[in-house]
């Protein structure tokens, strides 16, 4: 959803569901949102699409039989049939309320959307389903004037700016599940909004494989580099292995090897560490796929890539650059001292 412009808000309806544990109940609401009012359509386009930054695609699943899937049942229903848009999304509020029995679930409200106008990765448009869930109450001061005088008030609402749970359900690929977006702010709640709700597993695409690998990466550099005295050593794998991503259009296990792991002895260790974490995941074979070059920028941001000291003192690393990191940094120990040191060359400071 890189692109909202051109996406309209076509249909609404909203319910309120409670805690089922609690016995709170559901409020059916008798029809949908007049939307003819252009100010409040585009309030809602923003709050309902503003989350959706992430790339991870998912899709509807089942243990047996994805037909079985209720929330994959009545998307298709909802794109089949628009005219009974407000029927299906009582079974939807009915459905949640079922699955709302966790003690940590909070009461909101339940947002039923239709849009029109979505673009899936650069594909043609395509129509959505949109199903939100707003459960934070934030308290809003008013202010009116009156008798040349002004007064203050207050009241409880939504605050626009995020949303707590919800998901976007595109009209294509349907025969896999649909491709479905992700939101859920609130992780207390034992994930019962993807699990026990939608029922969704991650989509297997390039953006799954390179995150994938990248996390295979630094869970590697955790490991290995557990037992070494130096943390450095390990920012450099990290680097060389995001340098390596940055770069190239297309992984190759041979290649990567190569270019981040120097001694035969550790790449064939990093190949056999590659292959059994695969295994034991049930992924595919690593040995090459397409980068997605998105997801390596937003990893790159979480990756650590300074050194903590316990002397309050962090060195930050921007970049990867090994003739320059080993020319201009040295670590040591002062016996005196009884301290290790870090010894740094430069030409001038800012």
């Amino acid at each position: 959803m890189n692109d909202k412009k051109q996406v309209q808000l076509q249909r609404l309806v909203v319910h309120r569901v409670g805690n089922k544990a609690k016995e709170e109940g559901v409020i059916i609401s008798k029809d949908l949102v007049d939307l003819r009012d252009e100010q409040l359509n585009d309030l809602l386009l923003n709050y309902f699409l503003t989350p959706f930054k992430q790339e991870e695609f998912f899709r509807f699943t089942h243990t047996s039989d994805l037909a079985l899937n209720e929330l994959f049942a009545y998307a298709t229903l909802l794109f089949n049939e628009p005219a009974n848009f407000h029927e299906y999304s009582v079974h939807i509020l009915n459905h949640l309320y079922e699955q709302s029995d966790h003690p940590k679930v909070k009461s909101g409200e339940l947002y039923v959307a239709h849009f029109l106008g979505c673009n899936v990765e650069g594909e043609e448009l395509v129509d959505a389903i949109g199903i939100f869930k707003s459960e934070n109450k934030d308290t809003f001061l008013t202010f009116q004037d009156q008798d040349d005088d002004l007064q203050v008030n207050y009241h409880f609402g939504v605050n626009i700016k995020s949303v707590d749970k919800g998901c976007l359900i595109f009209n294509t690929e349907a025969e896999d599940g649909y491709r479905v977006k992700l939101v859920d702010a609130n992780s207390t709640d034992a994930l019962f909004w993807k699990e026990d709700f939608l029922n969704i597993t991650e989509l297997k695409d390039t953006n799954f494989t390179t995150k994938t690998y990248l996390n295979l990466c630094k869970d590697y550099s955790e490991e290995v580099f557990a037992q070494s005295e130096s943390k450095k050593e390990q920012i450099e794998f990290i680097s060389r292995s995001v340098d390596y991503f940055s770069k190239n259009e297309t992984f190759d296990l041979e290649e990567f090897t190569s270019s981040v792991i120097e001694e035969p002895e550790s790449a064939e260790r990093f190949k056999n560490y590659s292959q059994a974490f695969a295994e034991e995941r049930g992924l595919e074979d690593f040995s090459g796929f397409a980068i997605n070059k998105n997801t390596v920028r937003n990893m790159k941001r979480k990756f650590r890539n300074f050194i903590k000291l316990d002397t309050q003192i962090e060195i930050k690393f921007s970049g990867y650059n090994p003739e320059q990191s080993e020319q201009y940094m040295e670590r040591g120990f002062d016996e005196e001292r009884g301290m290790h040191f870090y010894k740094v060359y430069f030409h001038s400071e800012s």
